[in-house]
């Protein structure tokens, strides 16, 4: 997967004689580069602070020399790497149940090409966000309480999306305990420290911006939904920006539903672990549309290995044609991101 999508983007940058650091610097990436290099400004306050700050501690640590997109390329790639070596390593010792870790080759095909698995190494929060969910998530199920909550707080400080990660891990912490006492003790105590690590957010962008909410009023720059309505209206393209047909999108919605289909098959296999794949599905809605899908969907390993995992037993006809079906548009995104069109 590295070898094709960095050779995707190389080919793609003599080919169409775009710089190779422009490739590693469209959209989101622009603007880690943008933090990086000059600070917060405003609408940049929509973006968490751990990545870019990571970014731009190791960029100090190699000599201040190298373009941040390199560097977070670099980070994420090492990220990426370290997940599928310490996965692999506990799951061989017995220490991963369920579906922390795939059964079958095709849990890790279905990771590894998932439609925008290209965040997962480049200069995007996902490679890090991967690692540190993983871990929290992990920690959890072999009830290491402390390892746990740590790292669910660095997640709380990384996406959105690790808000439900801490509360996963509290859940599987308190699933372990033989009594309520027990399990409301754990709950609570990942619970506290989550809820810290977001007062201490809350607080940096107070310092910083004066606004300790500033990064959720950050986001209106973007598409929105502003009502219920709005939101529950984007599932059929009927907001106002929805203004013509557009197969792209239509095709992260089919996403989406396979996304739902495999969430609720895995709630019931692991109550907590579907939590957490439906909340990281349900938090789009609020855009207005599923138009982020593929990039929400990178992060979410149980969801892809379960569904792998199902793959695997299938008809090998059907196997086959999803496996090209899935490069061909894992290709397609990966080349849509070098050249500057909409890949998330």
């Amino acid at each position: 997967m590295l070898a094709h999508h960095f050779g995707l983007w190389a080919w793609t940058s003599v080919s169409r004689d775009i710089p190779l650091l422009q490739v590693l610097d469209r959209w989101d990436s622009h603007h880690y580069t943008t933090l990086v290099l000059e600070g917060y400004a405003w609408p940049l306050w929509a973006f968490l602070p751990l990545y870019p700050g990571a970014v731009g501690w190791v960029r100090q640590v190699l000599g201040g020399v190298l373009a941040p997109q390199v560097v977070g390329c670099l980070l994420s790639t090492l990220c990426l790497l370290a997940f599928v070596a310490w996965n692999t390593r506990w799951s061989r010792q017995g220490r991963l149940s369920g579906a922390m870790s795939p059964r079958t080759t095709w849990g890790w095909f279905l990771l590894l090409f998932g439609p925008a698995s290209f965040a997962l190494h480049s200069h995007h929060t996902e490679g890090l966000f991967l690692l540190l969910s993983f871990g929290a998530l992990a920690f959890a199920t072999w009830g290491a309480l402390v390892p746990a909550a740590v790292l669910a707080a660095l997640c709380v400080w990384t996406r959105n999306q690790g808000t439900f990660v801490a509360l996963t891990a509290a859940l599987l912490l308190a699933g372990r305990e033989p009594s309520w006492r027990g399990r409301l003790t754990r709950f609570t105590a990942v619970g506290a420290v989550a809820l810290l690590a977001f007062g201490g957010l809350l607080f940096f962008e107070w310092t910083q911006a004066g606004d300790p909410l500033v990064f959720l009023k950050a986001q209106r720059e973007w598409n929105h939904a502003d009502s219920v309505w709005g939101a529950i209206r984007g599932l059929w393209f009927g907001n106002p920006w929805h203004t013509r047909f557009s197969g792209w999108l239509l095709l992260r919605h089919l996403f989406g539903a396979l996304w739902l289909v495999a969430a609720l098959a895995l709630l019931r296999r692991d109550q907590a672990l579907g939590l957490y794949a439906l909340l990281s599905l349900l938090v789009m809605l609020p855009q207005g549309d599923l138009g982020n899908a593929f990039r929400f969907g990178a992060v979410l390993f149980p969801v892809m290995f379960l569904a792998g995992d199902w793959l695997a037993t299938r008809p090998v006809w059907l196997r086959w044609t999803v496996a090209l079906l899935g490069v061909w548009l894992n290709h397609k995104v990966t080349h849509a991101y070098a050249i500057g069109a909409w890949a998330y």
